[in-house]
């Protein structure tokens, strides 16, 4: 008896082959060279849009002990400076193709398996997805030179604010710091307005939030002066207001990761 393949037409048969041949592009040395190039290029170049074309979404990036979804590319370009830390863009830079009949120990090697290949210890992961390659994984090396995170101390002192536009519901923003590094959100709210502020991926004391008031210059109340982890509670008055993420850890990593939700009812 025929099988049901067997009795389709040519031209049937064809069409399937071709489009499995599409949806499955190879995965060898040519196809990643090629994108690890355009990798490269997009990253040197700060060329967010073209980078962001190379990722398959939704995508989680693991920072420590920090989930980070990645939901589309809006969201990868909203969170693109902690995604595409100092130590991933060095890393991928440094990245290379390993020499044909030679194994490599370094850092920065791509490295394949029979269905995906990887930029370092799995920073960076690539797999084919629809008819091309795609990064389908990040896993942020933390490792900096003292000079990177020298500059990033300073850089982050000057830092603006980040306006969070809320209204009611909740929002998520990353970061990374430095000892004694910062990050600032600013949030509109009206009086007895609930909010809640949580820092999340962090031990201990080791980053907390503050929280003041634009207007009066005061901190929402005795917590929100010292900082917490967890803020829960009702707003004063109405207005603007300041929720400074401080790393207060002088030891451990070069750069802390942290996700801080935000919400309001």
């Amino acid at each position: 008896m025929r099988s049901a393949l067997q009795s389709q037409p040519v031209g049937f048969v064809a069409a399937i082959a071709v489009t499995i041949v599409v949806q499955n592009p190879v995965l060898d040395d040519r196809s990643v060279s090629l994108f690890l190039r355009e990798l490269q290029r997009g990253v040197a170049c700060d060329d967010r849009p073209a980078v962001s074309a190379l990722v398959q979404f939704p995508l989680t990036v693991f920072a420590g002990g920090v989930r980070i979804p990645i939901s589309d590319a809006a969201t990868l370009l909203q969170n693109y400076d902690v995604v595409f830390s100092p130590a991933l863009k060095t890393l991928i830079s440094q990245a290379a193709m390993p020499a044909r009949g030679r194994s490599t120990s370094s850092a920065a090697s791509v490295t394949f398996t029979a269905d995906f290949a990887t930029i370092g210890v799995d920073a960076v992961r690539i797999e084919p997805v629809g008819g091309g390659l795609r990064i389908t994984g990040i896993t942020l090396p933390l490792a900096v030179s003292a000079a990177g995170s020298a500059a990033s101390v300073r850089r982050g002192a000057g830092r603006a604010p980040q306006r969070l536009i809320l209204g009611v519901g909740q929002i998520q923003r990353t970061g990374a710091l430095a000892p004694g590094e910062r990050d600032a959100y600013l949030l509109s709210a009206t009086k007895n307005q609930r909010l809640e502020v949580r820092i999340n991926g962090v031990s201990g004391r080791d980053i907390v939030a503050r929280i003041t008031s634009i207007k009066s210059r005061a901190p929402i109340d005795s917590r929100a002066h010292d900082g917490v982890r967890i803020w829960i509670g009702r707003i004063p008055e109405d207005g603007d207001y300041r929720i400074d993420v401080v790393r207060l850890a002088a030891g451990g990593a070069p750069r802390l990761p942290y996700l801080i939700v935000v919400s309001t009812r």
